[in-house]
């Protein structure tokens, strides 16, 4: 049963992408597959068509990725001009990887859901992009920008964001939204960056000016800091955009010094 909703799942799931099987003019164009160790051993070329796509879209990742070159095969004869492919071979890890994963997918799919009594139906099953959202290897955005800080400093982070969200806004691959920097900010915050932290909270005011959780915490921030008139001046503006607020008001009694009459 789990094999048949396995290929009836990767048959639904197609989508618009270049095919490596059929784009390829090298070993195994128009062949039955050969070497299926995960997939079920009877599946047709069409099948291994329709997950091999899914592949490409949920990783962004092209046939040769995973997919070995023909051993004396001249350069030339694949269909994106490159060397043609032997799709049977073992050679990459990243071809390893995939095949790990296809266990997993099928045994969060065919057991651990089951076995909390959900009911897995073909539009939600999980599959690669669940995770991947079109990155061959999946990271969180703070997990990014802390990588950054800790390699070159707040700078390097700082134009990493710039560089991702132009390449990814409005992909799901990254979290571009108001309260992102500041949830990696809190992260550098408590990893004792917190110049790379605020770095992070100015950088937001960038793209959401009026964004009241960065004032937020930028003022907390500057409390950790010991700059209590920076605190009051970033709050201050939080609470313009969020009168009403019961945590702001909060952490102004707790600075203890009253805002000024509006």
């Amino acid at each position: 049963m789990l094999l048949m909703r396995r290929l009836s799942f990767a048959v639904l799931t197609a989508v618009i992408f270049p095919v490596c099987l059929a784009a390829q003019g090298g070993r195994g164009a128009g062949e039955p597959p050969k070497n299926l160790q995960v997939l079920p051993k009877e599946s047709s070329r069409q099948d291994v068509l329709n997950v091999m796509r899914t592949f490409t879209a949920g990783l962004g990742v092209a046939c040769e990725y995973c997919h070995a070159e023909a051993p004396g095969a001249a350069t030339g004869g694949g269909g994106r001009g490159g060397p043609p492919l032997d799709f049977s071979l073992d050679t990459k890890d990243q071809k390893k990887t995939a095949r790990e994963m296809l266990k997993m997918v099928n045994d969060i799919n065919g057991r651990y859901l089951p076995g909390m009594g959900r009911t897995i139906g073909d539009r939600n099953r999980v599959w690669c992009e669940t995770c991947h959202h079109g990155l061959s290897k999946p990271q969180t955005l703070r997990a990014a920008l802390a990588g950054a800080v800790e390699a070159q400093g707040a700078d390097s982070a700082t134009a990493l964001y710039r560089d991702l969200r132009t390449r990814y806004y409005g992909s799901a691959a990254y979290d571009f939204s108001e309260r992102a920097l500041p949830i990696a900010a809190d992260e550098l915050a408590r990893s004792n960056q917190r110049p790379a932290a605020l770095s992070m909270l100015k950088l937001n005011l960038e793209f959401y000016s009026q964004s009241a959780v960065t004032y937020q915490s930028i003022a907390q921030l500057s409390l950790q800091n010991g700059d209590t008139t920076g605190a009051l001046d970033a709050l201050k503006k939080a609470i313009a955009l969020q009168p009403n607020n019961p945590q702001l008001q909060q952490m102004l009694q707790r600075i203890g010094k009253p805002l000024p009459p509006q």
